[in-house]
């Protein structure tokens, strides 16, 4: 195809920026492709530029007929994309820097080639989030959802079962929704095709909406099966054949038996053709007002809204205040006992300084007190984000059920080959005291802007067995509550 003379300085200008943001955010455009290279649930995500490609090219000849006039409004779009970014980067959270990174690329679009461009490329411009690697956070409800539709049918079929959290036990032997089997990974990539089918196969808005709650409750549901399938095959023919049957049967071939059940299902109410152009030159260019502003002034102020960013992130770095020594502190009715040899350990990558201590009272139950300290947080030297805290995800110890809190703390129960482990969990910003990963976040973020202190402390204390809880809350309590205990662990 020719490109029209109208359209390739405005596309040379748009390729232009592009490759000033993937360069000025290159940090970031790698380790989003690193994510989807590296993990299981957004590996389908490296077929999503091409796909976005493809939706571009279907619309080429209709496009081609209108005139790209740059647009100042769109600016705001590129600029609402740098703050999020500067947001992410203050605050170390990947999610709204990978967010603020593609809001960025797809702003340029209305900003250099005009509204009834960026409208024609609506959809393509919108699926471009699917890139984004996001919904791990649905991990532990899915977790939970899946265990309890378990529970459903195993009582169902008469197979005695007890549950406790996402661990189930039945004559077979115990079993873990671990977060593999949650039906994220399932989920995330259902998503991403579903409202990609929707679009294409779908004209009526109201069969697209349709469509897409079907095509995401059927996966759900399925899942629930697969782990029942794999209790109640363990419960026939053993839980080794079982295990295998699972990573055989429940694999790629469940997934891809369960989006032909979707398709099939869905196909007598499909009323588009795919290749079919839902763009209409004529019609966007009487819908939609022209603009007049000039590419010589759009052009550098998108180039200065995606360096601000970057630059201000600079110049705001602080220099990290010194962190205080942490040290074991004396606790009535407790002594320090020998570190024992044990197959859990607190994961925190990136620490400044960290405390592993054994406490021990006079009837033989013991505790271990975990602290860690950073003095200014960066990607991957931060107490919160995924596989830091009491569950290192290269381990076989999993989350299982949150607990009544203790105080200010938070208190989960972690489980391994049926032995659980109770876990509190205590951090502090500056002064800020929370159990939130949330909040930690907030507070650094706060901090940042403010030009606050943004020392952080992390505090984990665990015990195992029957009265692993009540063993917790006995040393808490003569450490003075909590906070008490994080404050005097930290040195401050």
């Amino acid at each position: 195809m020719t490109i029209p003379s109208h359209w390739k300085h405005p596309l040379v200008m748009l390729g232009a920026l592009w490759a000033l943001i993937l360069i000025l955010f290159v940090r970031d455009a790698v380790h989003l492709v690193s994510v989807w290279l590296n993990s299981s649930t957004f590996a389908h995500c490296i077929f999503l530029p091409p796909i976005i490609g493809w939706l571009v090219w279907l619309r080429r000849d209709e496009l081609a007929k209108l005139t790209p006039r740059p647009w100042l409004p769109g600016l705001l779009w590129v600029a609402g994309g740098a703050f999020v970014w500067f947001i992410g980067d203050a605050a170390s959270v990947s999610l709204a820097r990978h967010l603020g990174l593609i809001l960025m690329l797809q702003g340029t679009v209305p900003a250099l080639l005009g509204p009834q461009i960026a409208w024609g490329l609506a959809f393509p411009i919108f699926y471009a989030f699917f890139m984004i690697p996001f919904g791990e956070e649905l991990v532990p409800p899915m977790q939970m959802l899946t265990a309890d539709m378990s529970m459903a049918l195993l009582r169902f079929t008469g197979i005695p079962a007890y549950i406790e959290g996402i661990f189930i036990t039945t004559p077979a032997g115990y079993f873990a929704v671990a977060e593999a089997c949650s039906g994220v990974k399932f989920l995330v990539a259902m998503a991403a095709l579903s409202v990609l089918a929707a679009h294409l196969l779908f004209k009526s808005w109201q069969r697209r909406a349709a469509f897409l709650v079907f095509a995401m409750v059927v996966p759900v549901l399925a899942n629930g099966v697969r782990a029942y399938g794999t209790i109640w095959m363990a419960e026939q023919w053993g839980t080794e054949f079982a295990v295998g049957a699972d990573h055989l049967i429940y694999g790629w071939i469940f997934f891809g038996l369960v989006i032909a059940i979707v398709g099939w299902a869905a196909s007598p109410w499909f009323d588009r053709n795919p290749e079919e152009v839902p763009v209409d030159a004529a019609r966007l260019s009487t819908i939609l007002p022209r603009s007049g502003a000039k590419m010589a002034l759009v052009a550098p102020l998108v180039a200065f809204a995606v360096v601000a960013p970057v630059a201000a992130g600079v110049i705001g770095s602080a220099t990290a205040a010194p962190l205080g020594a942490p040290s074991a502190p004396a606790v009535a009715g407790w002594m320090q006992a020998p570190a024992a040899s044990t197959d859990w350990r607190a994961r925190f990558d990136g620490e400044d300084a960290r405390l592993d201590a054994r406490y021990a009272d006079a009837n033989g139950a013991t505790v271990d007190l975990v602290l860690v300290a950073y003095a200014r947080q960066s990607e991957g030297a931060e107490p919160v984000g995924y596989g830091q805290g009491a569950v290192d995800p290269e381990s076989d110890w999993a989350w299982g059920e949150r607990l009544a809190p203790l105080g200010p703390a938070r208190v989960d129960r972690i489980a391994k080959d049926g032995n659980f482990r109770d876990i509190l969990t205590l951090y502090r910003v500056g002064q800020s005291v929370t159990a939130s990963p949330g909040q930690v976040k907030l507070a650094v973020l706060r901090a940042r802007f403010t030009g606050g202190d943004e020392r952080t402390y992390a505090m984990i204390v665990s015990a195992q067995g029957a009265q692993a809880r009540a063993t917790i809350e006995r040393f808490v309590t003569a450490a003075g509550g909590p906070e008490a205990l994080l404050a005097a662990s930290a040195g401050r």
